[in-house]
């Protein structure tokens, strides 16, 4: 739907800033010094792309006042919030909340077409059709083209419809419903400000403009984009955003020579152009036999550099190239290592174990006889739960039972400090979804209604992002590359750069064949484009392939690499396994963006060979060791080549005299290393 977005004009100015954080930092505050000239602070309303970004302008932008005042900073989505609890009644939803209410909507509709109608028969078609939806009405487009996307706008409309009857919204529909508000009556009741500076606005929808547009009216307006590097805007318009705007004053940006090496290397994923050596900061790549071990060597590298002085947790990031499972993953991994990790895009609902518990409780509530208990799951104290069936409300059953069962005690007890923290929020949004049942009439209140609700939740928490940011407590970042643009850490890590990934095959929704969504005309993402559309939005030149549709989606792989390298301010690990998980080991080819960049700036280089941090870190050496062997030998039969084990069996002399050595501990890896090589031998022990 690239070349359906309408042209806007714009009473105010545009700098753009040449790609980069050091160029788009020094412009925000050189412009919003500017503007403080004119007006006082509190009268300059800064207005970011994402929520996630907020923090770091505010930061910025605060070094310009004096004293302890902070700059007025938010996100469009966060001001659209406010907006509407000022002005609307209707209660907005939360994601999961959401995701409930539209599972149970859709499971009796009736789809017109006969696509949707056979496609509505398989296990995972609301969780399909919810994105699509999801992607539709944030940026409230119509499709007009396509039956089956007419078709699911309709649905929208019903599940919106629904949704106003009872008194709430949905998150997407913030924007356009506050947009209502500011270009109404009831707009001098929501604007206190005299000037807005909006940034990241390379990023900003036409929905997104329409807001600005309004909310700016006749105050004085300015607006930053930074040039070649728009990734969400990208995936459903093609070219700049100078492309659908024009302003009364526009103007570009100074440019600098990247500072350090991780800047210079982002530059060159976006732009492709070869910037001199910084000489400062370090761009590694860290290559490992298996995803496994990639994460296994993450986190080990990530305690030595917490082991330095002066180095925290909170300052390293590790980004994907999707969210959901590829970041719940990560830190799982991450917590098995005992390395503190977060994430602002999605929730630990899913492996939390105080969910488990409170489910396996509503579980036995929602049970009618003992027969429907489930026989796994945590044991559980029947008497008290009788107890709790008898309250009359589910929430008040809820918390009691928490704290008379001693859960919040445990939490404490078994979980570090952030894990703690984290657990506790997931509580309180289960407790928020049984107050929800009871304030409402969508869904009858009763324990069953609980248990749905919690079940389909835990479920689906790996595989769902949030809308929203939540607040962050100082472990280590894991979140997709989006989600930390224009934020920056002293070391990043990108993980799984393969070629299957970076840049991997175009995607965009599993409801459709690829090579179908390609050819729709209408569909909500960048999908009927030509040669001169991919010129246009890109200005690097990654893949020989004469289809444009997925020359496009390559070099959007590409600059997304380069939003991510741009977060690291000192240190820069692009990280990489050679065997795929699958049971022949297919060789994984190194992603063709790091094998250019490797090749062409002299900085990149690999990885010292790592140093054993903790105690951890060295029985996971110890026992690497015999499942190097075995793989080696795996792929000696499956492959037809010849291995030595000359190495191996060096090591593993080595590794018998350290253990004679070590006492009862030593005794203990021994039986551990026993257990690896019958184990793979297909033995099992007794």
């Amino acid at each position: 739907m690239s070349d359906h977005s309408p042209h806007r004009r714009f009473d105010g100015t545009l700098v753009t800033a040449p790609f980069g954080g050091e160029n788009v930092e020094r412009t925000a505050r050189d412009e919003y010094r500017a503007l403080l000239d004119e007006h006082d602070s509190e009268d300059v309303l800064v207005v970011t792309g994402a929520p996630t970004s907020t923090d770091t302008f505010r930061e910025t932008l605060g070094e310009e006042l004096p004293g302890a005042a902070t700059p007025y900073v938010t996100s469009l989505v966060v001001h659209a919030t406010d907006v509407l609890n000022q002005t609307d009644d209707r209660v907005i939803l939360s994601d999961a909340l959401r995701r409930e209410l539209l599972h149970r909507f859709l499971e009796e509709y009736e789809w017109d077409t006969e696509y949707l109608q056979q496609a509505s028969e398989q296990p995972s078609f609301i969780e399909d059709v919810d994105a699509v939806m999801s992607t539709i009405s944030w940026q409230t487009v119509t499709p007009d083209e396509t039956p089956e996307l007419r078709d699911i706008t309709a649905a929208l409309d019903a599940f919106h419809e629904w949704l106003a009857e009872h008194g709430h919204m949905e998150r997407g529909q913030l924007i356009s419903e506050a947009l209502d508000v500011l270009t109404g009556d009831a707009r001098e009741d929501v604007v206190d400000f005299e000037a807005v500076l909006a940034v990241e606005f390379e990023e900003f929808f036409p929905l997104d403009r329409a807001y600005l547009d309004a909310l700016a009216g006749d105050c004085d307006l300015v607006c930053i984009a930074e040039e070649n590097a728009s990734v969400r805007r990208t995936w459903v318009e093609t070219g700049p955003v100078t492309d659908y705007v024009s302003f009364s004053e526009s103007r570009h940006g100074a440019s600098e020579t990247p500072s350090t090496r991780p800047a210079a290397t982002a530059s060159y994923f976006a732009d492709e152009t070869d910037p001199a050596d910084p000489e400062t900061g370090s761009v590694s790549v860290l290559a490992t036999d298996s995803s496994d071990e990639q994460l296994a060597e993450v986190a080990n590298e990530i305690e030595a550099l917490v082991g330095q002085s002066g180095w925290n947790y909170d300052d390293i990031a590790v980004a994907t190239k999707q969210s959901g499972s590829a970041v719940t993953d990560t830190i799982e991994a991450f917590e098995q290592t005992g390395i503190p990790a977060e994430s602002t895009t999605v929730t630990g609902f899913g492996d939390d174990p105080a969910i488990r518990e409170l489910l396996a409780a509503v579980r036995y509530l929602a049970a009618d006889d003992e027969g429907e208990v489930p026989d796994h799951g945590p044991e559980i104290d029947t008497e008290r739960l009788d107890r709790v069936r008898e309250m009359d409300s589910l929430e008040d059953g809820l918390r009691w039972w928490a704290t008379d069962s001693g859960l919040k005690e445990r939490i404490a007890e078994r979980a570090t400090p952030l894990n703690a923290r984290a657990q506790f929020g997931n509580i309180k949004r289960a407790f928020r979804m049984a107050e929800f049942l009871e304030d409402t009439a969508f869904v009858d209140a009763t324990w069953e209604s609980v248990e749905e609700m919690l079940e389909r939740a835990h479920e689906y928490a790996p595989q769902q992002n949030q809308t929203s940011a939540t607040d962050l407590d100082g472990g280590v970042r894991v979140d997709h590359l989006q989600a930390i643009k224009n934020e920056s850490f002293r070391a990043v890590f990108l993980v799984n750069l393969v070629d299957s990934e970076y840049p991997g095959d175009p995607f965009l929704t599993r409801l459709f064949p690829t090579e179908r969504v390609a050819a729709m005309p209408d569909y909500p993402s960048v999908t009927e484009i030509d040669e001169p559309d991919v010129d246009a939005t890109f200005p690097t030149t990654s893949t020989a392939s004469s289809r444009p549709f997925a020359r496009y989606h390559t070099e959007h792989a590409r600059r997304r690499l380069a939003i991510g390298a741009g977060a690291a301010d000192e240190h820069l690990y692009c990280c990489l396994y050679e065997f795929e998980d699958t049971a022949l080991e297919e060789r994984a080819q190194a992603s063709r963006f790091l094998t250019e960049a490797y090749d062409r700036l002299p900085w990149v280089t690999d990885a010292d060979d790592p140093h054993i941090t903790s105690e951890q870190a060295a029985e996971d050496f110890l026992l690497s060791r015999v499942d190097d062997a075995l793989a080696q030998v795996r792929r000696a039969n499956s492959q037809d080549v010849t291995v030595s084990l000359d190495e191996v069996e060096a090591e593993l002399g080595e590794i018998q005299d350290l253990l004679e050595k070590s006492g009862a501990r030593g005794e203990d890896l021994r039986k551990a290393l026993r257990a690896r090589v019958e184990f793979a031998n297909g033995e099992v022990r007794r």
